[in-house]
Formats: structure tokens, C-alpha cells, sequence
């Protein structure tokens, strides 16, 4: 037993680097005493649970939270069959746990009738072990099975002879290649098998031919059909020929019903398929059910519109007052009006004897020089052509920076909307229209978010337009964009920014507004929980992204971001921004028409006296 004792540790602490250790065993108490004082000395946590007659086996039975756990079992031990078969049907041969199972016996057709029916699959790490009556070493064989349901059968693979002594233990001898690489690059090939995966399509019947489906799947003609599904099809191409097996295809029309039922996840959480062609939106519910394994592709759904010009600008004469703070206006004009008493002063001085301008004349001629319109009368001495010239100094200064914000504010970025939040769309008074892609539509109607369910409830319920003015082709919702400042179109960016580069100009596409409909922005490939394959499928798309492989089928189907050249163009000052100027102009006009009524009024009244 010495020599047992000294192959277990050496076994779980040097080759399978674990010090998490369970000891399924029917051997004595002094056995067990001298096997726990050598795990002790070497720092294993161990448990014993003794194959007895009295064995009861709960559901918490192997259960723990650690990263890997090492399972020991002697399979002489009467009830070991028993453990086989509750470990086969809780899937516990799992990459969690590394099983050490000992045959002293040498039944070796046991082992074989034992596992040939076994959940047993390709992350599995089983060890079988048997001690030679001769050479009184330990000779290994590597168990696994890359999947009953594939069609593949029991592996059983020669690794190693290990011989110990009271002291310690050694490799004796390779038997195989296995120990030159790790489990899962001996077992990568899957040659003959056929895969189970499940795709989504939406655009077709699911009743049409198998051969039409497949030829929409591999066409590369009009992308926004079935963008993700199709991009996952083809995406996935590499990963089959690198796995060397077939795939047998499931068809759905949708992922799922709702976050975690019915569609692709169902066909994976009810074990009908091992692997999604499509990509998934990771959530907390269908993290549940579901592990994410490499983030596949950008994913982002926005609500797009012009701004409205009403929203804008509208007719409002603050537009050409806002270079200056009131305080500046204020000073500006107190400034003109000093000066214009100056000016009406040194008038006064001047022409003593000769006609003079009046208080109001003098004020007229000042605001002609803010205005930079001149003057048709000056001082004539030094000093009042020196004021005058410094009025009209400072007047050209603020002319200047007046003028070059007015035109920066017409040159520069076109202004956005006030609207920035899925709330604040719900309540506005904008018509939207929404893209009927099957993951849109779920997530629209059926969302707990409450300002998705009050976006719907007003812009869909509530509203008096038909539903096929509602749910809109993605084209038309484009253009419709487009020709409709203030119309709102929700779509992915991956569909919807293939018809904003193809109709819009590109200085509308600087006035484009986004809100985005929800927080997701990436999708992930993803297995079910516990599934064998989840860290085979993990390694070769990591493979295909180092390499580049996936990232040239992302970007040929995505186009994920716009292109704004606002200096591309010549601004043309629209009558929204022009008709504060026209209105004061007019405002003015009735203001002099009116003075123009009162003098003439007052002139005949005088001449009548």
C-alpha cells in the first residue's frame, strides 16, 4: 500500500497539479491513517468516504466550488459501480474533475463495459490505472469519448509507466505521444463525426427546400437580410474544417420566445444541439442556461433621425444675440449713447454760429459707426476726429468678433437634437417607424425596461397610424429618414447603416441624430452551461481571431460606423435662421411708419395754429 499511497500524490500533486483531493475507498484505518499523514505532510486537502454497504449517495454528492477537484476511486470497492453511474449521470467525467480510478484486479473488460454507455465526452480527464503483477508498476491509460450522440466510441490510450518505491515515484516510460501535448489538442480532431449545430433564418420559410436555405446562407448578396445569421454561418466555416467533421443543421426562425426559451437556446439548453451558428446577446437570464466564449460581433440598435428644423432653430431673434452677454449688449449701447452726447457736444463747440446737429442727429450718427455704416458728418477738430476715430475702432473690433462666431456657428457642427434619451422619444410628438428583424421586434414588444415599454405603448399602441407604417422594410426607414426631417427609424447599425451610406449625403449624415434603443453592444458565441465542448470551441475561435479569419467576415458584413464630412458642401442659410432678420427689419418699418404718421400729423396740426 506504501507504494499506492506514494503513486496518488504523485499522481494528483505533480501530474495533475491539484491539492484538492476526494478518496472513494473500502480500505482499513491504518491504511487511510498513513495515506492522510502523507497528504498532510505535502499540504492536500483530503476527504474519505468509505464504499460500504451503508453508502448514500444525496445530489450534493462530489458537489464543489473549487476550479478542478481530484476524484480517487478503487474499483474493487463493491459500490464503485454505484459511484460510476451517479457520476455518468450528473456529467461529473466534466473538465472540473480529474478521476483517478484504480484496478488492481486487472478487469480490464470492465472498465470497458463500464464506460462504453458513460456519459463520457472530450473534456473528460480519466485516468485508468493498473498495477502489473511483474514488473509491480503502475501502467496508465487515458479514457474519453468525444460524444455518444456524434456517434464516436470509447477511447481508451496507452500514456505512461509509472514506477514508486517507498520514497517516491518516477516516470518509467512514455507509452504514447499524450504527455508532448495537453488533452484537448490530442482530442481537437473530430474526423467522421457530425456535429449537431443550430442556425437561425428568418427571411425564408423554414418550409422551403434545405437546398435554397443553404444557398441563402452562403450568398453574399443583399446584407441586410439575415445579416447575423448568415455572418454566423459563414463565420463558422473555418471553426468545421478546423474540428474536420460535419455539421447537421437545425433551422429556427428566431433565437428565442423570450430571454431563455423556445428558438436556437432551447434547442441548446434541451441538449438537441451542441453548437450555435448564430450570435447571442448575453444577459443575466440566459446566463442561467448559457456561457458566452468569444465575443463574436459588434451589435447596436439605435433610434436615427434628422433634426427637425422647427427643433432646431426656430423663429426666434435670440439666434443673433447670442455671441454677446446681455451685459456686453448693455454696455455696447450705453457706449454708443455717451458717445453720441460727446459727439453732439463738440458739435455745439465747433459751430457756434453755423447749423448744428441735434441731440438726435448726434445719436444717429453714433449708432451708424457701431453699425459700421460711417458717418456723413465729422468733427472738425483734432480731438473730436480722435474720439470719433476711436468710436469707430472699437465698433470694428466688435464687428469682427461678432460676425466670425455667427458664421463659425453656421460653418461648424450642426446642431443636435434636445432629445437624448428613449424617454424623452416616448413623450415627444416624432413619428417613428421600427425595423421588423425578429430580435427588434421580441425585444420591443416584450421588454421589462420601462422606457422600451413606454416607447412602445405610445409609438406603437397608441398609435393611429396601420402597422405597416409602423414596421417598416429597412430601406424605406432609411429614406424615409432621409426625406422626413424628424421621422424616427429604430434598426441594428449593421443593416441600417449600409442604406445611410448608399442614399444619404455625406453632410447629412452629420445631422443624424442616435439613441440607442438598448444597452447591448457586442454579441457573443455561446454554448450551454456545462457543455464538453464549450473550451474546444473556446480555443479554435480564439485561433481564428488571432489570425484574423473571423475579423475579415465581420467586416465584410458589418459596417459599424459612419463617415461625417460636414466641409463638404455650401452652407446655405435656410429662411429658419433668416427670418428673425426680416421680422425685425419688418417690426422696424411699422415702428418708423408709425413715427413718419405722428410727425405728419403733428406738422399739420402746427400749421393749422
Amino acid at each position: 500500500m506504501q507504494q499506492l499511497h506514494n503513486f496518488i500524490l504523485y499522481n494528483f500533486l505533480h501530474m495533475a497539479k491539484l491539492s484538492h483531493v476526494f478518496i472513494l475507498h473500502c480500505w482499513s484505518m491504518d491504511s487511510l491513517e498513513h495515506l492522510a499523514k502523507m497528504a498532510q505532510s505535502k499540504n492536500v486537502f483530503t476527504q474519505f468516504i468509505s464504499l460500504d454497504s451503508s453508502l448514500q449517495l444525496n445530489n450534493d454528492f462530489l458537489n464543489h466550488n473549487i476550479l478542478k477537484l481530484g476524484v480517487f476511486l478503487d474499483i474493487s470497492c463493491n459500490q464503485s459501480g454505484v459511484v460510476l453511474d451517479m457520476a455518468s449521470a450528473k456529467r461529473l467525467y466534466g473538465y472540473h474533475y480529474h478521476w483517478l480510478i484504480y484496478d488492481e484486479s486487472m478487469e480490464f473488460s470492465k472498465i470497458e463495459n463500464q464506460f462504453k454507455e458513460a456519459q463520457l465526452f472530450v473534456d473528460a480527464d480519466v485516468t485508468y490505472v493498473k498495477h502489473d503483477l511483474v514488473s509491480k508498476n503502475f501502467i496508465l491509460y487515458d479514457l474519453h469519448n468525444k460524444g455518444r450522440q456524434l456517434g464516436a466510441k470509447l477511447n481508451i490510450t496507452l500514456d505512461r509507466e509509472v514506477i514508486c518505491n517507498e520514497q517516491e515515484c518516477r516516470v518509467q516510460r512514455y507509452l504514447s505521444d499524450l504527455h508532448t501535448r495537453n488533452l484537448l489538442q490530442h482530442r481537437k480532431s473530430f474526423t467522421g463525426l457530425t456535429m449537431r449545430a443550430t442556425a437561425v433564418v428568418t427571411h425564408l420559410p423554414l418550409n422551403v427546400s434545405r437546398q435554397k436555405i443553404f444557398d441563402f446562407m452562403e450568398s453574399k448578396e443583399q446584407l441586410y437580410l439575415d445579416t447575423y445569421g448568415r455572418l454566423g454561418y459563414q463565420a463558422r466555416q473555418p471553426l468545421r474544417d478546423m474540428l474536420d467533421c460535419e455539421f447537421k443543421y437545425i433551422f429556427r426562425n428566431r433565437w428565442s420566445d423570450g430571454n431563455a426559451t423556445g428558438g436556437m437556446i432551447g434547442d441548446l439548453i434541451l441538449d438537441v444541439a451542441d453548437l450555435a451558428i448564430a450570435p447571442f446577446i448575453y444577459s443575466f437570464d440566459r446566463g442561467l442556461f448559457l456561457q458566452p466564449l468569444t465575443k463574436f460581433s459588434v451589435f447596436r440598435e439605435i433610434c436615427m433621425f434628422r433634426n427637425p428644423r422647427s427643433v432646431s432653430a426656430g423663429l426666434s431673434a435670440t439666434e443673433f444675440l447670442q455671441p454677446f452677454s446681455g451685459g456686453v449688449w448693455l454696455t455696447f449701447v450705453l457706449l454708443l449713447f455717451l458717445a453720441g452726447i460727446l459727439l453732439w457736444i463738440t458739435f455745439i463747440l465747433e459751430r457756434r454760429k453755423e447749423w448744428k446737429p441735434s441731440l438726435l442727429t448726434s445719436c444717429l450718427l453714433s449708432f451708424g459707426a457701431g453699425c459700421i455704416q460711417g458717418a456723413w458728418f465729422t468733427p472738425r477738430s483734432m480731438g473730436g476726429r480722435m474720439a470719433f476715430f476711436a468710436l469707430m475702432l472699437t465698433s470694428f473690433m466688435m464687428y469682427n468678433y461678432y460676425t466670425s462666431i455667427v458664421v463659425s456657428k453656421l460653418l461648424g457642427q450642426p446642431s443636435k437634437s434636445s432629445i437624448r434619451t428613449l424617454q424623452q422619444l416616448a413623450d415627444s410628438s416624432l413619428e417613428v417607424g421600427i425595423e421588423p428583424a425578429i430580435y427588434t421586434r421580441i425585444y420591443v414588444e416584450t421588454s421589462e425596461e420601462a422606457d422600451v415599454r413606454s416607447l412602445y405603448r405610445n409609438k406603437v399602441l397608441g398609435s393611429k397610424r396601420s402597422p405597416d407604417r409602423i414596421w417598416i422594410a429597412t430601406e424605406a426607414g432609411v429614406k424615409a429618414v432621409r426625406d422626413q426631417e424628424g421621422f424616427v427609424y429604430i434598426t441594428g447599425v449593421a443593416t441600417g447603416y449600409e442604406f445611410v451610406r448608399k442614399y444619404f449625403l455625406p453632410h447629412q449624415i452629420c445631422e443624424l441624430n442616435e439613441i440607442p434603443l438598448r444597452d447591448a453592444s457586442h454579441t457573443h458565441s455561446v454554448v450551454a452551461k456545462k457543455s464538453p465542448y464549450a473550451e474546444l470551441f473556446k480555443l479554435n475561435e480564439l485561433r481564428m481571431l488571432e489570425t484574423g479569419i473571423h475579423l475579415k467576415h465581420e467586416r465584410y458584413w458589418m459596417e459599424t460606423k459612419l463617415h461625417c464630412y460636414q466641409h463638404n458642401h455650401t452652407v446655405a442659410v435656410g429662411l429658419e435662421y433668416a427670418a428673425p432678420l426680416f421680422i425685425l427689419l419688418l417690426g422696424a418699418i411699422i415702428v418708423c411708419m408709425g413715427v413718419l404718421g405722428l410727425e405728419v400729423i403733428w406738422h399739420r396740426h402746427s400749421k393749422l395754429h
